[in-house]
Formats: C-alpha cells, sequence, structure tokens
C-alpha cells in the first residue's frame, strides 16, 4: 500500500485503455480474475452556479482521513505550501477537490477560498460543478540520505 509520508502528487496518469474481453463469462476465464487494483483518486472541479433544489436527500459528509498518512491536515499542508499538480494549474477561487479511495465512500474534500484552499464540501443536492481534472494521488518517493 502507498505511504504518503513525504507527501503527494496529484498525477494526470494516462492510463492505458482496458484489454477487451469479449467472452467473459466463458470458461477460460472463469478461473483467471481481472483483479484491479484500488488506489487514491482525486477529481477537481470549478464550481459554476447554485439553483433551488428540487429534491431532498442524505450525503456522506467527508471524512478526516483516508489512510495510508492522507489525513485532512497533512493535505492541507501540502496544498497550501506548494503545487501537487503535475500540471500546470492556478487556483480558482470556488474550485473543488475531491480525494477518495476507490472502493470506499470515505472522501476529503478541499475548496480553494481567500487565497488558500481549505477543508469543506459544495451541497451536491444545490451546487453545479464542472469537472476540470482527474487522475490518481502518487506518493512521493523517499529521498536517501
Amino acid at each position: 500500500m502507498c505511504d504518503f509520508e513525504n507527501g503527494f502528487v496529484l498525477c494526470t496518469c494516462q492510463t492505458e485503455p482496458e484489454q477487451v474481453v469479449h467472452n467473459k463469462n466463458s470458461r477460460r476465464y472463469k478461473n483467471s480474475p481481472q483483479a484491479k487494483i484500488a488506489g487514491y483518486r482525486w477529481f477537481l472541479s470549478r464550481f459554476v452556479d447554485t439553483y433551488e433544489p428540487m429534491m431532498e436527500g442524505m450525503y456522506q459528509p467527508p471524512s478526516k482521513e483516508l489512510g495510508a498518512g492522507l489525513t485532512e491536515e497533512w493535505v492541507l499542508l501540502n496544498l497550501n505550501c506548494g503545487n501537487c499538480f503535475d500540471f500546470d494549474y492556478t487556483p480558482q477561487e470556488g474550485d473543488n477537490l475531491v480525494m477518495r479511495f476507490e472502493d470506499h465512500w470515505h472522501y476529503m474534500s478541499f475548496i480553494f477560498r481567500q487565497g488558500e484552499w481549505v477543508s469543506d464540501r459544495y451541497d451536491g443536492f444545490s451546487t453545479i460543478l464542472e469537472l476540470q481534472s482527474k487522475g490518481k494521488i502518487k506518493p512521493l518517493p523517499t529521498q536517501a540520505s
């Protein structure tokens, strides 16, 4: 499992397209599961607008930690002290960064407000967000001394 003790990079890693298996139910593929390795993902969205919600519902509130050293405090420190993105990106007021472990409901949400990232989330029932980019969260390599 990844360890984010030295920091992290929000990578837009271009993944290779999945191989198409035309007959997944055949005996040939029964004993060879197509194991997918779960990982940490991020999604960057831009605030567009709000509207009067037409439905009500419950939501899963953000977590304070995702595991492997990714805590709310550690992520905020890295986001506000340097550029964690692997592409040319300048945050704009209202940008929303969501980080999650791929196979779980737990997530962390950050919004860029007044020149810095803060831990917060938008109401999914009354906010329009436009996805800007997404990718994997990769740990920084340990530095040899």
